[in-house]
C-alpha cells in the first residue's frame, strides 16, 4: 500500500498525492511526516486524542520524567499563567534553583494553539537551557533557533570580517547565484535548486529541537545553507529562540515576524535574564563613531573619485580636525567629555556651508556611489565607511532630545570615540511588551521589581510583579557584611588597601574549596593584589580571559583563588557547577564611575521617576552587579558556601532594602577579619568540614 502521511501536531492524515502536492497540513500548517516515522517517535496520531491529552494535563503533570518538582516552581507557573490569562505582563524575580526556565515554558505551551512562542535571551549560553527543557518535555512542538547569520554560515568564514562586511559579502554571493556569476555561494545555490529537500531537512532539525550549530552541521553535510532553509520554514515551527535582537531590534524583528508569517499580537514572549533589558535597549538606541572609520572613509575619497569627492573629503576633514585631533588634547586628564551637537554643526556650516544633517545626506549619497563602484570592480567587500559616517551624523544631529547625550571619550585601549547615548530604552521595550499576546520577563536578579518594571514600561499598572524566595536551604548559606571597610572614593587609602588585604588573607585561610574575590574595578584589583599573600593557585581575570579556561582550571583542584571584577565576564552569566566555588568576596559596592554621563543619566531619571533618579540610575545597577557576583556560589540545592561583602554601605537602610529578600534576612554584621574567619569556621564545622 502507498505510504500515508500525517500531521504530528493535529493528527490529520493525507495520501501520497496530497503530500506531494503541498507537504504541509491544511489544518494547522505543520510539516507532514510518514505515519511510520511518527509512530517510531512515539507520537500518538489522532486529532481528538492529541487535543484531549493536552487539555488533560494539569500543570504539575507537565514535568518531564525524572524531573523533581522544586519549591516555588508551581507558584511561578500559577502566577505567570494567571498574568497571561489576564492579558498582563509578568515580571518574576526568581533566584537560581527555582527552575524558572521550565516553569515559564509550562505556563506558555498550553496556550500555543492560539499563537507562537518567542524565547529571547541576552547571551547564547541561555539557549541551551531551553533546548534541553523543550526536548525533555517532548510534547511534539517544533523549535527553530538562530545565532547570527555569520555564525551559521556553512562557508565557515574566518578572519577579520566585521558583521557588516560579512552581510554585504553574503548578499553579493547570493545575488550572484541568481545571475550565474562567480563567485557565488554553493550552499545557497543548492538550497535554491533543491528547495523541498532543504526544507524537509530543516523541518526535521526543528522537530528534533537542534541548536543552530547542530542544524548547520546536519545541513552542511547535505550541501545546504541552514540559515536560509530554517528561515524558509520558520512559519511551520511553533517556537523560535534567539537573542534580544530578534525581538527588540525593529529591523530584525520585522524580518523575523515576516518569516513567522505572524505579528506581535499572536506571539507569546519569554525574556530571560531580563535584568539586562534596560541597558540593552539603551545601547540599541545608541551609536558611536571611531577615528579609524573616518580615516578609512578618507581613503575612499582618494580611491573613488566623482564630482562630490572633494566636498566629501572636506566634510570628513571637519570630523578629523575638529573632533578627533582636538580630543587628543581635551581628553588628557578625563576619559569622557560632553559634546554639543550645535558646536559641531557650526563647524560644518563655517567650513562647508552645509548643516550637519545635510552633511550626513552628502556622505550617504557618496557612500552609495562607492558601493556601486566596488560592485562593478568585483570587490569582495561592498561596505562604504563614508556611508556609515553619514548614517551616524543623521542620528547625531536628529537625536537632540533630553533623553540623549552626545559624548567624546577614550576607551580602555586609548581609542577616541564620538558617541550618542540614550538614557531611555522604553521606546523600544514598551511597544513590544504591550503588543505581544503575552510576556514573561524573569531573572534571578530582578530586584527591586518595580525599578525594572518602570525602566521597560511606561504604564506601571500593566504588569504583575512577583519575587520568589530562594529554594535553597538557608542553612547552606552564610552571608556576611563588614562594617569597618568601604570602597567609597575618598576612603580608598593605603590604610583601606591594607584592611582589604587582611580580610582576603583571613577569608582564604578559613575557606574550604575554591574562593573568588571580585573588585569594583581592575585598578582596585591590581592595587590590592600587590599586597595579598595566600597559599593558593592564583587566577586573575584579564580582558581577554576565556570563561571555559577558568572553569577547567578550577576543576583541577580545590586550592584556587580567583580574582576578577564585578560586572565582568567571570562574575555574570557564567556557571560554576557542583560547588566549584565555596566562597565569594565582594570588595566594595560596584557603583559606575562618576562622570558627566552618570550625572546626566541620574538627572534624566529624576525627571522621569521623581526623587528616584539616583536609585534607578546609580544604586540599582550597582546592587545588580553585586548580587550577580555573589550568586556564583549557590547554583544547586546542595551547594554550600559563604558570601562576604566588604563595604559598610551595604548595611545602610536605603541600600539594604534594594537587596533580594533573603539577603536582607540573612545578612550578618562583622567588624574584623578575625570575626569573619571565626564565623566561617563555625559554618564549615556545622556542615562537617574542618580545615
Amino acid at each position: 500500500m502507498p505510504e500515508a502521511y500525517a500531521c504530528r501536531r493535529c493528527g490529520e492524515t493525507y495520501s501520497l498525492d496530497q503530500y506531494e502536492d503541498d507537504r504541509f497540513c491544511r489544518e494547522c500548517g505543520t510539516y507532514l511526516m510518514p505515519e511510520r516515522k511518527i509512530a517510531k517517535l512515539g507520537v500518538k496520531i489522532g486529532k481528538a486524542m492529541v487535543r484531549k491529552s493536552r487539555r488533560a494535563r494539569s500543570k504539575d503533570k507537565w514535568l518531564p520524567d525524572g524531573y523533581e518538582l522544586r519549591k516555588g516552581q508551581v507558584e511561578f507557573i500559577s502566577e505567570a499563567s494567571q498574568a497571561l490569562e489576564d492579558g498582563r505582563i509578568f515580571l518574576g524575580s526568581a533566584p537560581c534553583g527555582i527552575g524558572k526556565s521550565l516553569a515559564s515554558l509550562i505556563a506558555v505551551l498550553p496556550k500555543l494553539e492560539k499563537g507562537k512562542l518567542l524565547i529571547t535571551f541576552r547571551t547564547r549560553s541561555q539557549l541551551y537551557i531551553y533546548l534541553k527543557e523543550l526536548r525533555a518535555l517532548n510534547l511534539g512542538f517544533s523549535a527553530i533557533s538562530f545565532f547570527s547569520k555569520k555564525s551559521m554560515c556553512p562557508l565557515q568564514v574566518k578572519g577579520s570580517f566585521s558583521y557588516v562586511d560579512f552581510s554585504e559579502e553574503c548578499r553579493r554571493l547570493k545575488e550572484n547565484c541568481s545571475s550565474f556569476t562567480k563567485p557565488y555561494c554553493k550552499f545557497y545555490w543548492k538550497t535554491l535548486r533543491k528547495k523541498w529537500d532543504a526544507e524537509e531537512l530543516a523541518l526535521d532539525c526543528a522537530s528534533k529541537i537542534l541548536s543552530p550549530i547542530e542544524s548547520v552541521r546536519v545541513m552542511r553535510r547535505q550541501g545546504f545553507c541552514a540559515h536560509e532553509a530554517l528561515k524558509a520554514v520558520l512559519n511551520k515551527a511553533e517556537i523560535f529562540l534567539g537573542t534580544y535582537h530578534y525581538l527588540f531590534n525593529p529591523r530584525i524583528r520585522e524580518v523575523m515576524l515576516q518569516s513567522l508569517r505572524t505579528d506581535l499580537s499572536s506571539v507569546y514572549v519569554i525574556i530571560d535574564e531580563a535584568h539586562n533589558l534596560p541597558t540593552f535597549s539603551r545601547e540599541l538606541l545608541s551609536s558611536q563613531l571611531t577615528q579609524g572609520t573616518v580615516e578609512r572613509a578618507l581613503s575612499e575619497t582618494r580611491r573613488f573619485r566623482c564630482k562630490t569627492s572633494s566636498l566629501v573629503k572636506e566634510c570628513l576633514g571637519v570630523l578629523e580636525n575638529q573632533v578627533f585631533e582636538r580630543a587628543q588634547h581635551i581628553l588628557k586628564s578625563e576619559r569622557l567629555k560632553r559634546v554639543r551637537p550645535e558646536e559641531l554643526g557650526d563647524h560644518f556650516i563655517s567650513q562647508t556651508n552645509f548643516s550637519g544633517i545635510e552633511v550626513g545626506d552628502i556622505l550617504q549619497n557618496y557612500g552609495e556611489y562607492v558601493k556601486q563602484k566596488r560592485n562593478e570592480l568585483g570587490h569582495e567587500n561592498l561596505l562604504s565607511y563614508t556611508h556609515k559616517i553619514g548614517e551616524f551624523l543623521g542620528d547625531f544631529f536628529s537625536k537632540v532630545e533630553n533623553k540623549y547625550i552626545h559624548l567624546i571619550r577614550r576607551d580602555w585601549e586609548g581609542n577616541v570615540l564620538l558617541e550618542i547615548r540614550s538614557f531611555d530604552g522604553r521606546e523600544i521595550t514598551d511597544p513590544v511588551l504591550q503588543q505581544a499576546r503575552g510576556s514573561i520577563l524573569m531573572s534571578g536578579s530582578l530586584s527591586p521589581l518595580k525599578v525594572y518594571r518602570d525602566l521597560v514600561l511606561y504604564d506601571q499598572d500593566d504588569a504583575n510583579l512577583k519575587e520568589f524566595a530562594s529554594p535553597f536551604p538557608s542553612d547552606n548559606r552564610l552571608i556576611l557584611a563588614a562594617t569597618d571597610v568601604s570602597s567609597q572614593y575618598g576612603k580608598r587609602t593605603d590604610e583601606m588597601l591594607a584592611k582589604w588585604k587582611t580580610y582576603i588573607e583571613a577569608i582564604s585561610a578559613a575557606s574550604k574549596g575554591n574562593v573568588a574575590t571580585f573588585f569594583t574595578s581592575y585598578d582596585m584589583m591590581q592595587r590590592t593584589l600587590r599586597l595579598v599573600e595566600i597559599d593558593r593557585d592564583i587566577i586573575i581575570e584579564q580582558r581577554n580571559t576565556e570563561r571555559n579556561t577558568v572553569v577547567r582550571q578550577l576543576k583541577k583542584s580545590v586550592n584556587n583563588a580567583l580574582f576578577g571584577v564585578m560586572g565582568g565576564k567571570l562574575s555574570e552569566g557564567i556557571d560554576y557547577p557542583n560547588n566549584l566555588l565555596t566562597c565569594v568576596t565582594a570588595v566594595g559596592l560596584p557603583y559606575a564611575t562618576w562622570n558627566v554621563y552618570e550625572k546626566a543619566l541620574i538627572d534624566y531619571c529624576d525627571i522621569q521617576f521623581p526623587h528616584n533618579g539616583e536609585s534607578y540610575a546609580y544604586l540599582t545597577p550597582a546592587i545588580l552587579r553585586l548580587v550577580q557576583a555573589c550568586g556564583r556560589v549557590h547554583r544547586s540545592p546542595t551547594d554550600k558556601g559563604v558570601i562576604i561583602i566588604l563595604d559598610k554601605r551595604i548595611t545602610h537602610p536605603n541600600v539594604k532594602q534594594q537587596l533580594p529578600s533573603n539577603y536582607q534576612k540573612e545578612l550578618q554584621i562583622i567588624q574584623t577579619p578575625n570575626e569573619a574567619a571565626r564565623k566561617m569556621r563555625l559554618f564549615w564545622k556545622k556542615h562537617g568540614q574542618t580545615l
